[in-house]
């Protein structure tokens, strides 16, 4: 079926519905779906979408290239969701997350206080997490979807299981791979999109979790939550481990799969807040304080190479006014997830209608 015929088959569909915005995401996330079954990646997918939605012309060149043509004629580039714009440059400092580190905490920007090492220097990289004091962080520093991270590490036990586990996480043995260990900052979890000078989304991360009814145990909580996560294009590829050996809180709060939470009990049960570890993302765009919208335009805007990305925060509380004990900023994505267009809760956000639109108004100028 064309995107057209697409279109036009959803507008029979829904011209005894409401129409908007609502009406528009359904169609988004039905085109998605249907790019998905052919191996089509979410976000080429996304940007696909954005672009044909307005009438703008489309060549697909694989499963995460294309080209799009403006009605002036002119080509735009993209790999997945980064286009012209998008330097080798800005996604190799994004990618090693000292380096952007170092260059935010010149521009007065606060960090997190980290070290990078080889993986053949353990001793060193555990010198360097007692000169900062536990609890401490161990991440590789070149891999996404919290691949191979343990936060909240209070021991030398822990720091060794965290130091095999980030070791692991690479594909590819070479004694080139490193670790970053840094200290552990207490907080929620924000990504927020920019693009150009504009804030177009901020998420929660929120670390998985089940809420209890009082009747259900902690695994059919799981299971419950996964079947409303199996319907979201972008999370249904995120589902909640049921494997109690990857929930690492449990243990620790000494909650096995077959107990029953009291209602309304909240149960966190992994460490790491990535959606890809079965966090909920919540949309908060409009909850933020305004001072972090402008403090993370400068976060883009301060790494040379690139015109929008992501930026994760880690904040005690994302809706009080930014100051420099109350956060940090973790990382910079230069490809970011596009969580924000399909949130577990809150308002869906056009990430890839934003990208375009910043490419189109280029144009004119």
């Amino acid at each position: 079926m064309s995107f057209f015929s697409f279109l036009k088959k959803n507008q029979r569909q829904q011209e005894n519905k409401p129409k908007g915005e609502s009406k528009f995401l359904k169609q988004e996330a039905e085109f998605v779906e249907e790019q998905k079954r052919k191996g089509i990646g979410i976000k080429s997918a996304l940007i696909e979408y954005a672009a044909i939605s307005r009438g703008l012309k489309v060549d697909r060149l694989s499963s995460r290239l294309l080209i799009i043509e403006s009605k002036e004629g002119n080509q735009f580039g993209f790999h997945n969701m980064n286009g012209n714009d998008s330097s080798r440059i800005g996604m190799n400092l994004c990618d090693r997350k000292h380096d952007s580190r170092h260059i935010l905490k010149k521009k007065g920007i606060s960090v997190v206080d980290s070290e990078v090492f080889g993986i053949e220097h353990y001793d060193e990289a555990v010198e360097f997490a007692q000169k900062l004091g536990f609890p401490v962080v161990v991440k590789p520093t070149s891999l996404a979807r919290g691949k191979g991270i343990t936060t909240n590490i209070h021991t030398l036990e822990e720091f060794k299981k965290a130091w095999d586990k980030g070791c692991e996480a690479y594909r590819r043995k070479k004694s080139t791979n490193r670790l970053l260990v840094e200290r552990h900052v207490s907080g929620d979890d924000y990504r927020f999109f920019v693009v150009g000078n504009k804030v177009i989304s901020a998420t929660h991360r929120k670390r998985a979790n089940v809420t209890g009814d009082g009747t259900s145990t902690v695994l059919e909580l799981i299971k419950q939550k996964n079947l409303l996560r199996a319907k979201n294009p972008y999370l249904s590829d995120y589902l909640i481990p049921e494997d109690p050996e990857q929930l690492d809180l449990l243990e620790k709060q000494k909650i096995s799969l077959e107990d029953v939470p009291e209602k309304g009990r909240e149960v966190t049960l992994r460490s790491q807040s990535n959606l890809s570890a079965g966090g909920d993302s919540i949309d908060v765009t409009e909850t933020a304080h305004p001072d972090y919208h402008e403090l993370a335009v400068r976060v883009i805007q301060s790494i040379p190479g690139i015109e929008y990305g992501g930026i994760d925060f880690i904040a005690t509380d994302i809706t009080k006014k930014p100051t420099t004990s109350n956060h940090i900023v973790s990382e910079v994505e230069f490809s970011p997830a596009p969580l924000s267009h399909f949130p577990f809760i809150g308002n869906g956000r056009d990430m890839a209608g934003a990208i375009i639109e910043h490419y189109l108004s280029k144009e004119k100028n």
